[in-house]
C-alpha cells in the first residue's frame, strides 16, 4: 500500500541531482486519488446549489479548503446568514494553526511571497507529505521547493476535480465508495512516520480520541483530539533532569 501511494521509507535523496519541487510534486500524485470523488462531490454540490462558474471557481481557489466548503455550501443553501458561513469555515479550519507552527521552521528565511503562498496552499495532504519526508530534505530551502511542489500538485488535481464535478456532475457511482480513498491515503502517509514506541502510542491514542469526540458539536473533536495527543507526545518525549 505505501509503495502505492508513493511513499517509501527507502527513498534517498541525491542533493547535487534532485530537484525537490519535482520530487513533492510527484510524491504527491498517488495521494491525490483519494482527492479526485472529493472534489467531484464539492462540484457536483456548487451545481446543484445553481452557484456560477465564477462563484464556483472563486470559491474553490480563495477558499481552498474541502470540508470548509462543503460546509459553507450546506449553509448557504439553507440561507444561513454571512458571519455563521464564516465562523463555521473558520473552526473547522484551526487544525491549520497546527500545521502552520509546524512549518514555520523551515519558512523563517523565506520571502513575503514565498510564505504567503505556502500559507495559502497549505492541506492536509501536503503538510503529511512534508511530514514524512522531512528528514530526507537537506536544508530549509529545499523543504520549501519540496513543499511547494507537493502543493502545486495538490491544488492543480483538487481545481480540476471541482471542475469536472461542476460540469458533469458526480461521476464516480456513490457504490464505489471513493470517499474512503482519502482517509486510506492518510493512513498511508502516517504508517512510515511511527519510527518508535513513543509514535505508535501517539497515533493508537489519537486514532481512540478521535473516535470518541467525533460528535463534538462544530467538528471541536479534532481540535481537542490535536491538542490532547500533542500534550501526550510531549509526556511521553520529556528530558528527565540527569
Amino acid at each position: 500500500m505505501l509503495a502505492f501511494y508513493g511513499i517509501s521509507p527507502k527513498i534517498k535523496f541525491n542533493m547535487k541531482k534532485n530537484n525537490f519541487f519535482g520530487m513533492g510534486f510527484g510524491l504527491m500524485i498517488p495521494v491525490t486519488t483519494g482527492i479526485i470523488p472529493f472534489g467531484a462531490v464539492v462540484g457536483t454540490l456548487c451545481s446543484e446549489a445553481k452557484f456560477s462558474f465564477t462563484q464556483t471557481m472563486g470559491m474553490n481557489f480563495f477558499v481552498y479548503a474541502g470540508a470548509a466548503q462543503l460546509a459553507a455550501i450546506d449553509l448557504m443553501t439553507k440561507n444561513a446568514i454571512v458571519w455563521v458561513v464564516i465562523a463555521t469555515g473558520l473552526v473547522i479550519n484551526l487544525r491549520f494553526l497546527l500545521y502552520s507552527a509546524a512549518m514555520a521552521p523551515y519558512l523563517k528565511n523565506s520571502g513575503f511571497l514565498v510564505k504567503f503562498i505556502s500559507a495559502h496552499l497549505l492541506t492536509d495532504q501536503s503538510y503529511a507529505i512534508m511530514s514524512a519526508n522531512q528528514d530526507k530534505l537537506p536544508t530549509n530551502k529545499d523543504a520549501v521547493q519540496f513543499n511547494i511542489g507537493a502543493a502545486a500538485c495538490m491544488i492543480l488535481v483538487w481545481q480540476l476535480s471541482v471542475l469536472a464535478g461542476y460540469t458533469f456532475g458526480n461521476f464516480a457511482p456513490p457504490s464505489w465508495s471513493l470517499d474512503f480513498g482519502v482517509p486510506i491515503s492518510f493512513v498511508a502517509l502516517v504508517l512510515p512516520t511511527l519510527k518508535n514506541k513513543s509514535y505508535i502510542v501517539v497515533a493508537v491514542f489519537s486514532a481512540i480520541i478521535s473516535i470518541l469526540l467525533y460528535s463534538v458539536p462544530m467538528r471541536l473533536g479534532l481540535i481537542l483530539t490535536a491538542g490532547l495527543s500533542i500534550l501526550l507526545a510531549i509526556y511521553l518525549t520529556r528530558k528527565t533532569a540527569p
